[in-house]
């Protein structure tokens, strides 16, 4: 791709398919993240843990920027599900238009 994205809202029509998470059985399950706030000592470079504990309770660990105190930020909240919400997933190099079923919400809160 050659940095420009291509519109959505353009006048051709296009294919919209239906994903995996649309099977009885899907093999795959799409969610969201809402955070009241993240801090910009959050390392973007590192990869994060994310537990699902008993009661659909979640919590999130980031890694912070080397240096920073304390190490990691640590985010809790809880997991809800969706029931009629989905998400439209757009590959701009082929074209293809897909739709999945979100499955939860998961909404944390910064931890002081």
């Amino acid at each position: 791709m050659n940095g420009a994205v291509p519109s959505l809202y353009d006048p051709k029509a296009r294919v919209l398919k239906l994903g995996e998470s649309f099977e009885k059985q899907p093999r795959c399950a799409f969610h969201t993240v809402r955070y009241d706030f993240k801090p910009a000592s959050i390392d973007m470079s590192c990869e994060g843990d994310l537990e699902v504990g008993k009661g659909e309770q979640v919590t999130i660990t980031l890694p912070n920027i080397e240096g920073s105190t304390p190490p990691v930020t640590v985010f809790k909240g809880s997991k809800k599900p969706y029931l009629k919400e989905c998400i439209l997933i757009i590959n701009h190099d082929t074209g293809e238009c897909r739709l999945e079923k979100l499955s939860s919400n998961i909404t944390v809160k910064k931890t002081r």
